[in-house]
């Protein structure tokens, strides 16, 4: 951890690669973001004084999930709609580990993220219109059962 006076090198520029052993590895333009969530549960109890005591507690978790966007083009496309109707099947095949790599411009600095048991579970095409100069985009979210920092432990 840095003293506050520095900070360690960020990523600028970033890049986003997907690694999966049955899709191969995809470049992706954005990175929406990654989501992990722990509800709060509110706990009222009295104590032996007869006061009211009122506490947080951890409820119900949700998977963590991974959205990313990337210019539509046939190689990608095919992949993660192929990776997608595996998850709606319900192929075992559709859920395994990756990564997710994020990268700056040089690739001197990046950040790796292990995804364990994810699937494609939301693929999304965004509209278009014909004749119209746009780049046509799909979003893909990739639910997991959890996420991975080599270097920290899970998220």
């Amino acid at each position: 951890m840095g003293d506050g006076k520095t900070q360690d090198q960020v990523i600028s520029a970033p890049r986003f690669y997907i690694e999966f052993s049955h899709i191969g590895k995809i470049a992706f333009s954005e990175l929406g973001g990654i989501t992990t969530k722990v509800a709060t549960q509110e706990y009222i109890y009295n104590n032996d004084k007869g006061e009211t005591v009122h506490t947080k507690q951890y409820g119900k978790t949700e998977p963590p999930t991974i959205t990313l966007k990337r210019g539509l083009d046939w190689d990608g496309n095919h992949k993660l709609m192929v990776w997608h109707a595996m998850s709606r099947r319900g192929d075992p095949a559709a859920r395994s580990s990756g990564t997710l790599i994020v990268s700056d411009a040089s690739g001197k600095n990046e950040i790796t993220y292990v995804i364990n048991g994810g699937w494609c579970s939301e693929l999304q095409v965004t509209s278009m219109k014909a004749g119209d100069s746009a780049v046509a985009m799909i979003e893909c979210k990739i639910t997991c059962e959890d996420i991975e920092v080599p270097e920290s432990g899970l998220l």
